[in-house]
């Protein structure tokens, strides 16, 4: 770039700062407190710690489609029919590893005064390497229980759907089918998901908002249930700025609002967490998950947090209108889902502009011979990723993979990887990117290298479609997987010694943190580790990461090995 065009694209990435900097916040909204119920809490603590303490030592392994899962089902109907419920089953399939389960939903039915429904969902089954499942999930069973006997006699302005779901812990599907089934799911107006009330002391108590795929929980119910939850005396943790933005591009739920809010039904899940940390990571989902780690102080807590937030829905006069696209900044501030599209848009100024300016200066040593040459190498080494991705498909036809209707937890499965089916595909995969790297080899023997300049002007028009497919996408995914990799490969330029190529190759690589990040906060979740390769080949499967996503991802990955190829010829930063 000559001085002129330096210039310019000086002062357009000092007019992307000076947008995000002050401008994003200049242009959020507020969102107004709103007025929460004024009905006494008379949420006994004491009665759910019984019920959850009877219902997870009688029932402790309560997976979906066991015999055990089946038994807990009577506890649950015997209870609510004393109560005077009408309390009825949905049954539906599912796929768990390699074979076929039936999960059973109760439900059961309070009718208000208008025809809107609230529901309230916690869900009674249990990972199979858990015992008891106490804190995931029989506390939210019990506490759920204890506000079915308080709403059996309290009057409501709305209807309530007391759901009991199975399959929660492979995917939501029992919320999933209950959505899809129940008669009069057009009526529902909103859903709170009881899950987790932690070991030991309560920390804060958790607001979970994201779907399943694809939804986020709306502003107004964010802020009522922050406002009622903090009836519980503990801080109110709900994802905002950098947090939300990571949520909000991968949209995987781990509970049971994300159907609902799939469905485009406003929801949230109200979870907790422990003052210990580390002793909550490892009695989830383990044997340790009994009920002599939970406190009769948190059911209290928890369980006041979600009575509060009930009401308040209920002597809501209206249900607010408002998408779910809004970003929340921070506190009560969010951006509208068009001014953030924007700002994401205006992020990705500087890579476009300066490819227009390679194509203005290099324009002329550009042919089609050229062009579809820098294609096909390029082609060349994405191809072994598809290939990858083919070979998944190829082994789930031949009933090599376990398959799930949705995703796994913590499960046997993941910990037994099976080495030979992920070998096989590996190694296919490494054999076809031999292939291709010695056809692009053989290629250039036979023709000349590709000047730099032309290499980069070819794969900067292709991050330029990446980008544009990307941000059409989704543009959360965009900002974070896209932006540090196409501003370092676009300000890379010709000329340097080695000092600067090694520091290039440095920055090249280090483009990809937020992938390396999304990995590490993957595999911690779960604590898969080395089962983290066979975890995503199970998610690509399944379909929690979407065909759309892996391509595009691919498409990414693709360009900075190529823009890392290119860099010993002659470029510096």
């Amino acid at each position: 770039m000559d001085s002129k065009q330096k210039k310019v694209l000086l002062c357009i990435m000092g007019f992307v700062l000076l947008v995000w900097s002050i401008f994003s916040f200049a242009i959020s909204k507020r969102e107004p407190d709103f007025p929460l119920s004024s009905d006494p809490l008379i949420f006994n603590a004491a009665n759910a710690y019984r019920i959850t303490q009877e219902f997870v030592t009688g029932n402790p392994r309560r997976v979906i489609g066991s015999i055990e899962s089946r038994q807990s089902t009577a506890y649950l109907h015997d209870h609510l029919d004393r109560l005077g419920y009408q309390v009825s089953y949905s049954h539906f399939d599912a796929s768990i590893g390699k074979r076929k389960e039936v999960g059973r939903n109760i439900l059961a039915f309070k009718q208000g005064q208008t025809s809107g429904i609230i529901v309230l969902a916690a869900h009674y089954d249990t990972a199979r390497t858990t015992v008891q499942g106490a804190m995931e999930n029989g506390a939210g069973v019990g506490v759920l229980l204890e506000l079915a006997r308080i709403l059996a006699s309290k009057p409501t302005t709305r209807s309530i759907l007391l759901v009991f779901s199975d399959g929660e812990e492979w995917g939501m599907l029992g919320t999933r089918e209950l959505i899809s089934s129940y008669p009069q799911h057009d009526r529902f107006i909103a859903a709170l998901s009881l899950d987790h009330v932690s070991v030991g002391n309560l920390a804060a108590v958790c607001l979970q908002t994201t779907g399943q795929i694809e939804g986020f929980s709306p502003p107004w119910l964010r802020q009522v249930a922050a406002q009622a939850a903090q009836a519980s005396n503990l801080p109110v943790l709900s994802p905002s700025g950098l947090r939300e933005h990571f949520e909000r591009a991968l949209l995987i739920s781990l509970a049971d609002q994300g159907p609902f809010l799939k469905a485009g039904i406003p929801a949230i899940n109200l979870g907790s967490e422990s003052t210990d940390r580390s002793f909550e990571k490892s009695v989830y989902h383990s044997p340790g998950d009994i009920i002599d780690n939970l406190k009769l102080s948190s059911f209290e807590q928890y369980g006041r947090a979600a009575e509060k937030i009930l009401y308040s829905l209920d002597d809501l006069v209206s249900i607010p209108r408002e998408s779910s696209g809004f970003f929340r900044l921070g506190n009560s501030f969010y951006l509208h889902p068009v001014s953030i599209t924007v700002l994401h848009v205006i992020l990705f100024l500087p890579p476009v502009l300066i490819f227009f300016f390679c194509l203005k200066n290099y324009s002329s040593e550009l042919s089609a011979a050229v062009i579809v040459r820098e294609a096909l190498t390029y082609l060349a080494i994405a191809f072994p990723f598809l290939a990858f991705y083919f070979l998944i498909g190829l082994c789930r036809a031949l009933r090599l993979l376990p398959i799930y209707s949705f995703y796994p937890p913590k499960d046997l499965l993941i910990e037994n990887t099976n080495w030979g089916v992920l070998t096989a595909i590996l190694g296919t995969a490494l054999f076809v990117a031999a292939i291709c790297c010695s056809a692009v080899l053989f290629s250039y023997r036979r023709t000349p290298k590709p000047d730099y300049h032309v290499s980069k002007i070819v794969l900067l028009g292709i991050s330029v479609i990446l980008i544009a497919l990307s941000l059409l996408y989704n543009s959360y995914w965009a900002t974070l997987f896209l932006v540090i990799p196409t501003w370092i490969w676009a300000l890379a330029e010709k000329g340097g010694k080695i000092r600067s190529k090694t520091a290039r190759w440095a920055l090249m690589i280090g483009a990809g943190i937020p992938y390396y990040i999304f990995l590490w906060v993957l595999g911690s979740q779960l604590s898969l580790s080395w089962n983290l390769i066979w975890y995503q080949v199970l998610a690509l499967n399944s379909g929690i990461f979407t065909s759309t996503g892996f391509f595009l991802g691919v498409a990414a990955i693709a360009l900075g090995l190529r823009f890392l190829a290119i860099q010993p010829r002659t470029a510096s930063l």
